[in-house]
């Protein structure tokens, strides 16, 4: 299937959705222009002081600028034009509208036609920037631990990783809170659940990342489960209101039958309604390109209307109307794809 042309202003909405979900933090609305724009060079020149000087948030652009590290992957192989065929093909037999095979493929035909000589330029100086920073990195790595390295290598990895968390938190910084948190109940004792719980109880304020983490954590529990899931659910809605994808994907259900469902006595209409908010956001590509092309490559198999009692399906319809209307709109807008 050919398109008759690219479609620039959506797959431009993919990239800056893209950068917004991979940074989890809103960059100067220049900077996020150019990226939008495919003009990452100038965006390099502004946050590399700020990397030098060891902000995480800097350094956390500067990784993404440079693919990660690997600048040799922004470019496709000879064989990307079959992978393009194969890809809507897979989408097509998954049910996938005209309107989303036509971006698709659009969204392909721009991965087809490679990155940009300033995005190239771009992820090279990256690259080099890292590098640079490492030494440094691992320097101060070991002055917040007050050890060396050497002494470090027979320690336990998460057992650092927490002190080092623990050391470097910021009063008030949300992520940092909900990064430790998560290294916390990875521990699975009572001391570090009870330690994570607080820590996630301070960053759901304003967080909602943290939110979605703290209700997964009544919900499943940490360690067991919350008798009343109210207020998990309370957590989650708040949470998927704000455009949280995790949230959204635990209101909605696993999207196959047999996965994973941290909430299965969650009413069928609230969930039908969620799905059908959270299918309206992934249509839109609110979330970005890798997220919009592994939707439109699978089939929604989430129970629909017809698995419900009549009195049911009313009630989902009417509860879904409700959140595709104001609502929607709101969390559109905070997601920054109006």
């Amino acid at each position: 299937m050919k398109s008759a042309g690219p479609s620039q202003s959506f797959n431009q909405r993919l990239r800056c959705a893209q950068t917004k979900f991979l940074l989890k933090r809103q960059l100067p609305q220049k900077e996020l222009a150019l990226l939008c724009e495919r003009k990452p060079r100038e965006v390099l020149q502004a946050e590399a002081p700020l990397a030098r000087a060891g902000d995480p948030h800097a350094i956390n652009v500067v990784a993404m600028i440079a693919n990660f590290g690997r600048c040799d992957t922004l470019t496709p192989g000879p064989d990307f034009a079959n992978h393009r065929t194969r890809m809507l093909a897979i989408a097509q037999r998954n049910g996938a509208t005209a309107q989303t095979l036509h971006r698709l493929d659009d969204l392909l035909a721009e991965e087809e036609r490679g990155p940009t000589a300033d995005e190239l330029e771009a992820c090279t100086q990256a690259v080099k920037l890292l590098s640079e920073l490492q030494p440094g990195a691992i320097e101060q790595f070991s002055a917040v631990l007050g050890r060396s390295v050497q002494a470090l290598r027979g320690e336990n990895d998460l057992d650092i990783e927490i002190e080092y968390s623990r050391k470097t938190l910021m009063h008030g910084d949300a992520e940092a809170e909900e990064h430790l948190a998560v290294l916390l109940l990875q521990k699975e004792t009572p001391e570090s659940q009870a330690e994570a719980l607080a820590l996630l109880e301070q960053a759901a304020a304003t967080s909602p990342s943290a939110k979605a983490t703290l209700a997964r954590c009544l919900l499943q529990g940490c360690p067991t489960p919350a008798a009343d899931r109210s207020e998990a659910r309370k957590l989650l809605t708040d949470a998927a209101a704000a455009g949280d994808l995790i949230a959204l994907g635990m209101l909605a259900g696993p999207t196959f039958p047999d996965g994973h469902d941290v909430d299965p006595d969650l009413p069928a209409p609230e969930r039908y309604a969620w799905g059908q908010f959270l299918e309206r956001l992934q249509e839109e590509g609110c979330f970005g390109s890798g997220w919009y092309g592994t939707w439109a490559l699978t089939r929604n198999e989430r129970p629909g209307l017809r698995a419900m009692s009549p009195s049911d399906a009313a009630t989902a319809q009417a509860r879904a109307a409700e959140l595709l209307g104001p609502p929607l709109e709101r969390t559109r807008t905070l997601l920054g794809c109006e």
